[in-house]
């Protein structure tokens, strides 16, 4: 489980990453285009590919169809 911090927090820490205002709010637009559910979905999807991806440079997967 993630821990979200709340917005005041996020600014903040924005400001201390040397972010000037026009930043902030290109990133908070963007950060709301996401629910928890998908961040969490979208890291379970990229796993996924990483382990198709080895599988298929082992020779554990072709397109080879038999």
């Amino acid at each position: 489980m993630y821990h979200y911090m709340d917005h005041k927090e996020a600014i903040e820490m924005l400001r201390k990453a040397g972010l000037n205002h026009t930043e902030i709010e290109r990133v908070t637009r963007f950060r709301k285009q996401f629910t928890p559910g998908e961040m969490d979905r979208t890291q379970n999807d990229h796993r996924r590919l990483e382990f198709v991806r080895w599988l298929f440079q082992t020779g554990k997967l072709t397109d080879y169809v038999r």
